[in-house]
Parts: structure tokens; sequence; C-alpha cells
């Protein structure tokens, strides 16, 4: 029998805590100042069942029963042979999805113009790229496509083209009647546009690629958003089921694949709707070559060190998707530092303490952000928004392009415009013109 990791010691603890609690007689010195329930001993049997739930999600067996109602209390081995299970270790991922909070279901990850409709006929088309198809948002004709001597679509007289079978990747034992225009494969347009990205989308020249790869139907996607939540409770649950140290937790570079997003960093990271998902969190010659429908099938992969840790994961980063949410969610769930107003509530500030850029020193705000925003700077190489890490060699703390763009406004590149601070709102921002966004207003102390 194994010793217990850390965190099955501390679940264990509380437990035994608890009931423990429940039986003493002693008084509290300040019982009497605050709200303290009733002390109820719990038999031998109602002390399992407790545990049982706490640490298992489940009852315990009439054998487990009978067996401490004959001990008249409950054996530390078998403590310790449920703190061995998986169904322990799916307690303690359960808690941690509630500090977390991993799932992501609600985000839109892909372009909407990356999105195949259908019509009544069974039709596939998208509805904005074909104001540059047909020269309007109608859908192609029902009848099977035409092709010219070279390979080109013909239209008829009304700029209609015929549609033609695709499998697509997410089901590739069915054949769908897809426009010819959306269903082209080409990588890139006669004009040169990278069709894998959502430049493609304004270019006749490009579809959806083979088997329909840079886009996507219905809630299919949906199935990238699953695979980022489950790959994290995955990785948690190996950490428990080993018994590793707690701070593997904030450190490993262990992480889990499966077809969906094996699809999605090889293909679909550039039909990204307002999210970054460039720099990839991954190394892609780790990436293993899967099906798209494999979404049951996981691979395990090792992360970039600059990826390490479950804070720098695409889960955490699409759920808290700015640095001072990342730094909040950290500081209230793994800290117990909720970011609370000072007893007696904020004071009545001057207009100019109020206008005070800084929010470390603005009056009203300097009580949560003079930690908070220090805080937030240790993800200031993850872009917000998005999953991508900054790598210093391309963004280094300032830069003389960044800067100078910034103090003439002319041929700011997008770069400068995402990372930097290019525009100065007050007199006290000037000084880092030119900085990451995340220098701003940093301090000597700061700096370790």
């Amino acid at each position: 029998m194994t010793r217990p990791g850390l965190v099955a010691t501390l679940l264990s603890a509380f437990a035994l805590a608890a009931a423990s609690a429940s039986a003493q007689t002693s008084p509290d010195p300040d019982e009497g100042s605050r709200c303290v329930s009733d002390k109820v001993e719990l038999s031998p049997t109602r002390y399992l069942r407790a545990l049982s739930l706490d640490l298992r999600g489940d009852v315990p067996t009439a054998e487990e029963l009978a067996e401490v109602a004959q001990r008249g209390e409950v054996p530390q081995s078998l403590i310790d042979e449920w703190l061995d299970t998986d169904a322990f270790a799916e307690q303690v991922v359960r808690h941690h999805r509630g500090l977390l909070w991993n799932n992501i279901d609600n985000l839109r990850l892909l372009n909407v113009n990356a999105t195949l409709s259908r019509t009544p006929e069974g039709l596939h088309w998208r509805r904005n790229p074909a104001r540059f198809y047909r020269g309007a948002n109608v859908p192609c004709a029902d009848r099977p496509a035409r092709l010219g001597p070279d390979g080109e679509i013909l239209t008829d007289r009304d700029g209609l083209e015929g549609y033609v079978e695709v499998a697509p990747y997410w089901d590739p034992t069915t054949s769908l009647k897809v426009c010819a225009f959306d269903a082209q494969e080409a990588e890139f347009s006669p004009e040169g546009t990278d069709c894998r990205t959502n430049a493609g989308d304004n270019d006749t020249g490009c579809g959806c690629g083979p088997e329909l790869r840079y886009c996507t139907f219905g809630n299919v996607d949906l199935a990238i958003n699953r695979g980022m939540r489950d790959a994290l409770d995955r990785l948690l649950f190996d950490l428990f089921r080993r018994d590793a140290p707690y701070t593997e937790l904030f450190t490993t570079r262990k992480a889990f694949i499966n077809g969906p997003l094996a699809y999605f960093w090889t293909y679909l990271t550039r039909r990204n709707r307002g999210l970054l998902f460039e720099p990839k969190a991954v190394d892609m010659a780790t990436v293993p070559e899967m099906h798209y429908y494999q979404e049951g099938t996981w691979v395990e992969v090792t992360l970039p060190p600059e990826h390490a840790g479950i804070l720098t994961r695409p889960a955490f980063l699409l759920r808290f998707q700015t640095n001072r949410a990342r730094a909040n969610r950290f500081y209230d769930a793994f800290l117990c530092q909720p970011f609370n107003p000072p007893d007696g509530g904020l004071p009545v500030a001057d207009e100019a303490a109020a206008r005070d850029p800084d929010l470390q020193l603005r009056a009203g705000c300097k009580y949560c952000h003079s930690l908070l925003e220090p805080a937030a700077a240790h993800w200031g190489r993850w872009t917000e928004q998005g999953i991508g890490y900054l790598d210093p060699a391309t963004f280094p703390p300032q830069r003389a392009d960044c800067e100078r763009c910034g103090l003439t406004g002319q041929g700011c590149s997008t770069e400068c415009r995402q990372f930097y601070l290019v525009r100065s709102l007050s007199p006290q921002e000037d000084a880092f013109i030119g900085m990451l966004n995340a220098y701003k207003f940093r301090r000597e102390d700061h700096v370790r």
C-alpha cells in the first residue's frame, strides 16, 4: 500500500478532523460570540458513510458497514484503501474543477465564417463568403457542379455553381453535398491568399480545404472545447492517482491530446474568432496524427517549458482571458486570498485621486490593485484573449519599432498594437511607450 500523497492526506485529515470535532465536548472560548452549529457525535457507521461520500462519492458497501459495526470504529486501513482508488482521484478532480472552472463550452473558438450552414435540400454552404462567391448571401444550385477544361468551377447565368460530394473530417463515413466554391481544396489561392487563415474567407479562390478541414458544422467544433477541458481533468487524475507531489500541478509539462485537439492544433488555430491560438501551446513535432472523430483516444505528450503547470494550459487561459482574471482566480482558489475592499468600505476620493491611471495608486482601487497588478504581470507573457506564449526573443520588454510608432503614430504593426503600449492616455503613461503591456506602471520593487 502506497503512502497517501499530500492531497489525500489533506482530504482524509479534513474528514477525520470534522468527525473528531463533532465528538468533542470541550467548549470553544469564542463559542459565545460566534454562530456555531450544534455538534452531533456521529456513530461509527454514520461516520463511515460521511467518509465514503467525501472520499469516493458513493455510500459504503454492506460488507464495509458490517465490519465497522462489528469493530465499533472505522479502521485506518480502510481509509488508506479508499485513498488508493480511482474513485478518490475522481473526487479530487471534481474538487479542482471547482477551483479551475475549466469548462469552456460557452466559448466559440472558431470564426463564424468557418461554419457551414445546411439548406432543406441538404446543401452545405457558408453564408458570409457567399457574397464573394455568388454576389449575394445565397447557396449554390442543387445540382452536381460542372468544371471547365482547366478544372475551374463553372456557374450558370445567375452566377450559381453546383455541389460536390465530400466526406467531412468529423465523419468520413458520410457524404455531404457541399457547394463547389466552399469545397475548394487549395491551400493557397491563385492570388496568394493562405486559405488556412481567416483571410481566405474573402478570396473566391479559397474554400474549406480537403475534407472541409478549415471549416466546421453545427456543434462539431465543441469537441475541441471538451478536449481542452478533459485534457486538464485527465492530467489532474494522473497526478492524484500517482500520488505525485501537489507542486507538480504547477510544474509538470505532461499533457494529453485526443483527436479533436490534434486536429485543432494542426489545421484550425488560424480559423480563430477573436482569440489568439498562436504561438501554439504545443510543440507540433509531438502532436500525434489522429482523426478528429477519435475523441475518446488520448495520447500523452510533453509541452514546451513555457506551458508547464495548470495555470498556463489552454483551458485555464481561455476560461480567464485577462491577466487580472488569471491572478484573481489563483489568489482566490489556491491562496484563499480573495480581493475584497477594506472593512468599513472605501473612502470618498477627490476627483484628481479618482483619475489616477495607475490602479495601484488610484483611490478606491489600490486596496486590491496594489497586489493584483504585479500578480497579473506574472501572466504578462501569455496573450490575453488567447493562449500563446510571447517569446522574449521576439517580444522583448521594450521594442524600438513599437516605441517609434507609439511616439509618431505611424506604422504600428499588429504585434505592437496587440502586445505593446503604443498609445498614451495620460502623462504618467508616457514613460512606458513601447513596452509590453504587462510592464506598464511596473515599479522597481516589483523586479526580483
